[in-house]
């Protein structure tokens, strides 16, 4: 089992030196095969430099690259000499093992022809700053763990994940052409890879170590919910297959309960059903948080909040592409790794729209009780 290693990068020489020490350590452990790592740079100055030295000192091979992640892998994926290319995210260091771990899905699997990626966990380490905070109460950091539970995947994030060279150069490699330089192209890749008859194994054996570092601030988390929003609209329409009908977000009910009170204090005109709905909004608010903490454990409300707030500016790019391209036909659609991703989420939304049941039909009716006593 031979291992071509690619690495595209950026301006981040420290943490490509810690990588690739580490990577170097594993590769001296592993003795199942050849490898070799590729690290597809499009620095400048100083930080090219630092680059380069690092390579010649972990035994790496430096390539210049242009500035966009996508080319950046297709040129990794050309120049590999070996079959199963190995591509790993230059903010992370690896586990012990990695290699072997990923080696020994494909021999286990070795009766099944169709198995010809492997797929990883991504665990986050260093400092917890204001914005990790923030993150980790989101859905964002979902895929990097679902190699835990999903025995495979029908596609992937880019990091940690194996695929064989002859599969992806018959489909076509990374698509170049989507917007912004980096996002969703790994998603739309590896399921075109599951979609040509590829599987991909799951191996949470094999484990990188992500930096907090390149998440712990305000510009990466909002950059990531513009382009990560933006792209699940590209991503649906070219894979519908991946378009899944889900129930009402808190977002949405929010929105057309308000809409309702505010058309029925525009015929009343009162500002009672207004009340009413502000009411139910801070009921919903702490009920939600209640439901939150019951399923996921203790967590900090302010930051929840805040969380809340980035998964709505998610949606909300999503939406104004959609709205851009004149298309709505996504609007009550998600999107999904697989089955076991969609039986667990209709499970927890399931729940949670009955606190929207339960809690609207609170407020209807105490409003009801009070028109009822005091009038409108």
């Amino acid at each position: 089992m031979d291992f071509s290693i690619v690495i595209p990068t950026w301006n981040r020489s420290h943490l490509v030196d810690a990588l690739l020490k580490s990577l170097y350590e594993e590769r001296q452990r592993y003795d199942l095969g050849e490898t070799e790592v590729l690290i597809v740079d499009s620095s400048k100055d100083s930080e090219k430099e630092s680059i380069v030295s690092s390579c010649e000192k972990y035994d790496a091979i430096y390539v210049e690259g242009v500035d966009s992640v996508r080319k950046k892998r297709n040129k990794g994926i050309d120049l590999a000499k070996y079959d199963y290319i190995l591509f790993i995210d230059s903010d992370v260091t690896v586990k012990e093992g990695l290699l072997k771990s990923h080696a020994q899905t494909f021999i286990d699997n070795a009766d099944n022809p169709k198995v010809t990626g492997s797929f990883g966990v991504t665990e986050f380490v260093g400092k917890k700053k204001f914005w990790w905070r923030v993150i980790e109460n989101t859905s964002f950091l979902d895929s990097f763990g679902f190699a835990k539970y999903m025995p495979y995947v029908s596609w992937t994030i880019g990091n940690n994940v194996v695929f064989k060279k002859s599969e992806l150069i018959k489909i076509g490699k990374f698509e170049e052409d989507f917007p912004f330089k980096l996002g969703g192209d790994d998603l739309d890749m590896s399921y075109r890879y599951t979609e040509a008859g590829n599987l991909i194994k799951t191996t949470p054996d094999a484990v990188t170590y992500h930096s907090r570092e390149t998440w712990n601030n305000r510009k990466a988390v909002n950059n990531r919910a513009k382009r990560w929003g933006t792209m699940e609209y590209y991503i649906l329409k070219r894979h519908p297959k991946l378009v899944h009908n889900r129930l009402p977000m808190t977002g949405d009910v929010v929105l057309f309960c308000l809409l309702v009170f505010g058309i029925m204090s525009l015929i009343k005109w009162s500002y009672v059903p207004m009340i009413f709905a502000g009411g139910w909004c801070v009921l919903l608010y702490i009920t939600t948080y209640i439901h939150h903490v019951i399923h996921n454990g203790r967590t900090n409300i302010f930051f929840w909040t805040l969380a809340r707030y980035q998964m709505s500016k998610y949606r909300m790019w999503r939406t104004l592409t959609a709205i851009k391209k004149r298309d709505l036909s996504l609007t009550f659609k998600g999107q999904y790794f697989g089955i076991y991703h969609i039986k667990d989420d209709y499970v927890k939304n399931a729940k949670k729209v009955r606190l929207y049941y339960a809690t609207l039909a609170a407020a209807i009716i105490a409003m009801i009780v009070y028109i009822f006593v005091v009038g409108w």
